[in-house]
């Protein structure tokens, strides 16, 4: 289930750092783009071309007056919590949401949960430019003696859309997700966390959102805020996370498919061997 709600594209890591290069690039005006690395580090057009074109990463582009700035992110990551981070993260969870980290834990995450007033009345189509600015004129036109004009300045500089849903439909998708998950809570149980509550109830018909509380989810795997996120956490400590799923759509794998073990080690192998591939040292 992919729900984006009030999505804010300005990554304030990349936004930082961008707005930074701007100032500096007008004292040393030597390059127009500069390359950014999944870890905020400047990097070769060449190493970022390469993992542009790969399966685990994809890029995000802020242009600016004097500067274009590209930046690349994962698609979908695996990793492992070190002992002393677990302890505290599954400690936390227990005590402050009652969750069992016995189970994998699979969640779905969004940055704010906005209270029902700041929904839309219908589903709607938002364009934004490279730098979040939305566009609400793609096209514009006006008449002239023996037609019309059209302009396509706006257009051209649609960076992004975004699906927004209305307050009906986004209770609908969560019911929705609530019971395609049913059928695996013997392995695993389903969650939906915000880091910041807009003025949403936390329960609604049986349907549960829960606070990441210190930002700890945030901190340790939410790398774009920009995204809605998906997370599954096993009682290993090992987990997958990832912002966008075209990887596995076109791989034909779910991730439902990856509670199973053996679909989940072929999954986290091909990643390892990708990312070592793309990341190795001369």
């Amino acid at each position: 289930m992919s729900i984006k709600i009030d999505l804010v594209f300005k990554v304030s890591k990349s936004i930082s750092i961008f707005i930074f290069i701007l100032n500096f690039s007008v004292l040393y005006a030597q390059r127009d783009t500069l390359y950014i690395d999944e870890n905020g580090k400047s990097t070769s057009k060449k190493i970022f071309n390469n993992k542009l074109n790969s399966s685990i990463y994809y890029g995000m582009k802020y242009v600016g007056d004097t500067l274009v700035l590209q930046e690349i992110n994962y698609r979908y990551r695996f990793g492992k919590l070190m002992p002393i981070t677990k302890s505290q993260l599954f400690k936390l969870l227990n005590k402050t949401n009652g969750i069992d980290t016995t189970k994998a834990m699979v969640i779905h995450y969004i940055d704010t949960l906005p209270s029902k007033s700041k929904f839309p009345k219908h589903n709607k189509i938002v364009n934004y430019d490279s730098l979040g600015n939305e566009i609400k004129k793609p096209i514009e036109s006006h008449g002239i003696t023996d037609g019309v004009v059209f302009d396509l300045t706006n257009l051209r500089k649609i960076a992004k859309h975004v699906h927004v849903q209305n307050y009906r439909k986004f209770i609908s998708s969560h019911k929705s997700c609530v019971r395609k998950y049913n059928k695996y809570k013997k392995d695993s149980f389903l969650f939906h966390f915000y880091n910041y509550n807009g003025g949403h109830p936390n329960e609604v018909k049986q349907l549960k959102w829960y606070q990441d509380y210190g930002g700890l989810l945030k901190k340790n795997f939410i790398r774009n805020e920009n995204q809605f996120n998906l997370l599954m956490i096993k009682p290993t400590g090992e987990f997958l996370v990832y912002c966008n799923d075209d990887h596995f759509n076109n791989n034909h794998v779910t991730f439902e498919n990856l509670l199973d073990k053996d679909e989940w080690e072929r999954t986290k192998i091909s990643f390892e061997k990708e990312f070592e591939a793309l990341n190795k040292t001369n």
